[in-house]
């Protein structure tokens, strides 16, 4: 019941409409129209528009959407765990659910209207595809549930543009698209191969040119199990907090 009721609040949140559907899905029509037009469309291009275009409306979903409610409902949920049986654990498992069934509506909007644009095929490939977007979804909504525990909703609802676009750019493998990669793009390629998308967009990339792409696989895999280390870090950081905390409360 909680899971519906959150997903229901969420198609009306004109935030999500926003940042999650009528912007990437605008994006990518735009450049569907505008390769075709300058006659530089072809099948590898299209999917990897069509990556870029969920990665960017997920980013908004995980990044913003996702963060603000949390910031929002954390202590309602708190107080719930300790007054009911709806335990904290349940409540994160019924955010899981209702972000991977967030996240696939993104991707079913952008497959259909890729369809109908004749922009990408409906095959097998293009399923592999939206399952690994989607544990990327996931990834980031571990970033946003991190984000609404430790900023408050306010901030987030100021930061939401920059926010949304940051993870969005950060996840975008940038030298995919750009011919004559400088200095810059290198460095910002450096940086983004600690991340999951750098490795999603080489998987696209080899399977459009049918080469093998389980090495990659292995290291988009890995790349996403490191948000369990920060995880822990911060954990770790939280309790040194606390504890120094209590013992200042003692001392005095």
């Amino acid at each position: 019941m909680i899971k519906w009721l959150d997903i229901k609040e969420t198609f009306r949140n004109r935030r999500f409409i926003l940042f999650t559907l009528i912007f990437p899905l605008g994006w990518y029509i735009m450049i569907i129209n505008i390769s075709r037009a300058a006659k530089f469309f072809d099948v590898s291009n299209g999917a990897l528009w069509f990556v870029v275009a969920c990665v960017i409306g997920i980013a908004g979903n995980s990044i913003v959407t996702f963060s603000k409610k949390i910031s929002e409902t954390q202590q309602f949920y708190r107080l719930q765990s300790k007054t009911s049986h709806y335990a904290m654990k349940h409540w994160l498992l019924d955010q899981v659910v209702v972000q991977s069934v967030l996240n696939l509506s993104i991707c079913a909007v952008n497959v259909l209207v890729g369809s109908l644009l004749k922009a990408i095929t409906v095959n097998l490939s293009l399923l592999v595809l939206i399952i690994l977007i989607l544990g990327l979804g996931l990834y980031l909504s571990v970033i946003g549930f991190l984000i609404g525990i430790l900023v408050d909703g306010d901030t987030i609802s100021a930061l939401s543009m920059p926010l949304s676009m940051g993870f969005g750019v950060l996840m975008i493998r940038w030298d995919t698209f750009m011919s004559g990669n400088g200095p810059l793009i290198e460095s910002i390629n450096f940086f983004q191969q600690f991340f999951p998308g750098y490795y999603l967009f080489d998987i696209v990339q080899k399977m459009m040119n049918h080469q093998r792409w389980e090495v990659s696989l292995g290291k988009y895999l890995l790349s996403l199990l490191l948000i369990i280390v920060v995880i822990a870090l911060l954990f770790s950081w939280q309790q040194r907090k606390i504890k120094h905390l209590k013992t200042i409360h003692v001392d005095m």
